[in-house]
């Protein structure tokens, strides 16, 4: 029965990482990942765990974060939007390797200087060890194969002085169902249509988050399941 309802990972590519669609279908694609962000957990889940380590930094200087492989920086906004309604100083360095979700993101953050954007690999990170307060990455660790994703929590890891947060999908066929339907009712744009049922699928469970971080020798780590099949693995350093 646990096998019917969270199936071995079958990794597939989608639409989105294989930047042949248009420019306007991607940027609609998004506006319907960020619509599903906003009514299904995606950013509650970043910005419940990011807040009370925000509202511990007491100094001038701002608290910097690293968005790894940011998309369209929508979760950079709101995070800047936490940030000014608890009155705390922050910059974060959102990067992409993807120059179309770059361009698309220039749009989103326009009004947002604390946001500055970069176009690098986040297998491959030109920063130092410790080079950011925090590190954040949502999203996206489902669109790796299982040696790339430890790769890039081991690297993330190392670039945060206080640790890392990761928010991503459950893997599960009662999401992968719903999430199924609801792009049928809510949305046209074939991207969305095809990508989101296989993000579903592509997601790591529980039990692969908790071996992801042991693999890329993460200490101490916790792991929190969010309704509705959201999982946030939170690397400390202490």
């Amino acid at each position: 029965m646990k096998s019917f309802f969270f199936p071995p990972r079958n990794l597939r590519d989608e639409l989105l990482d294989l930047d042949e669609a248009s420019y306007q279908e991607v940027q609609d694609s998004l506006q319907d990942v960020a619509t599903v962000n906003r009514y299904l957990g995606g950013y509650r889940v970043l910005l419940q765990h990011i807040e009370p380590i925000l509202r511990s930094h007491k100094t001038s200087r701002p608290f910097r974060v690293m968005d790894a492989a940011t998309g369209s920086a929508d979760q950079p906004v709101e995070l800047v939007k936490l940030a000014r309604r608890i009155g705390v100083p922050i910059h974060i360095t959102a990067i992409d390797i993807n120059a179309k979700m770059l361009k698309l993101a220039r749009e989103e953050v326009a009004c947002y200087p604390e946001i500055q954007l970069m176009q690098c690999d986040i297998l491959s990170l030109p920063f130092r060890e410790n080079a950011f307060d925090l590190v954040v990455n949502s999203l996206s660790l489902h669109h790796f194969s299982w040696d790339k994703a430890v790769t890039i929590l081991r690297t993330i890891y190392k670039a945060g002085r206080l640790g890392i947060v990761v928010n991503d999908l459950h893997r599960s066929r009662v999401a992968h169902v719903v999430i199924f339907i609801l792009t049928r009712i809510f949305t046209r744009n074939r991207l969305t249509r095809y990508d989101a049922p296989v993000s579903v699928m592509n997601a790591f469970t529980p039990k692969e988050f908790c071996d992801l971080a042991q693999q890329a020798k993460i200490h101490p780590y916790e792991i929190h399941r969010h309704f509705p099949y959201r999982i946030a693995l939170l690397g400390r350093k202490t």
